[in-house]
């Protein structure tokens, strides 16, 4: 259990392909929204699990698995005439990251609502299994407030003191759920074994 630092977390899109904790928050920022490889650098750059501290390295480490993420289908890049490539997450990505069977709007709250005790005691599988699907659910809602506040910062610049705050409230707790989406599937994985 303690060789496991937030730095080693991640999430599995595919099972070839994973995407470091850091980037995926990085990539939370910038849901629903045409980004440059600049944007989503500063971004990693910015998130507290990023695992590069030199600007180049970053950029290198992102622009990878841009085009690992491209070639998976999970991200696409917008054709635009002159200036930098835009790039845009597709529903691949959200679909394959969470595998939820049906996404349901859900209210936003500042604490994550507390997990159901077991439903059977005969298949903890299956238990863990709807644990995990409610945390990566409970993840979406969270990237989408980020992106919300993150558009609402770019549209009324008067309001960013205001945002800010829940920005980053809504940022750590994209991070914990993260966390313990990992940490299900871990678990999941080994009994697999």
């Amino acid at each position: 259990m303690a060789r496991n630092s937030r730095h080693e977390a991640s999430i599995s899109i595919m099972k070839s392909l994973t995407v470091k904790s850091g980037l995926l928050s990085a990539l939370s920022t910038l849901v629903n929204r045409e980004f440059t490889v600049h944007d989503l650098t500063e971004a990693y750059l910015n998130d507290p699990a990023c695992l590069h501290s030199s600007k180049k390295a970053a950029r290198q480490f992102v622009y990878r698995n841009m085009l690992r993420l491209i070639d998976n289908g999970n991200l696409t890049r917008v054709v635009v005439e002159g200036g930098w490539p835009l790039y845009r997450l597709t529903p691949q990505f959200f679909t394959k990251s969470s595998k939820p069977s049906v996404l349901t709007p859900t209210v936003s709250t500042p604490e994550a609502p507390p997990i159901k005790a077991p439903t059977s005691k005969n298949n903890p599988r299956q238990n863990l299994q709807e644990r995990l699907n409610q945390h990566k659910l409970e993840m979406l809602s969270a990237m989408g407030e980020t992106e919300e506040y993150d558009a609402i910062c770019s549209e009324m610049p008067d309001l960013r003191d205001d945002v800010q705050p829940l920005y980053n409230q809504s940022r750590d707790k994209c991070s914990k759920l993260l966390g313990r989406v990992k940490a299900l599937e871990s678990l999941l994985a080994r009994e697999k074994v």
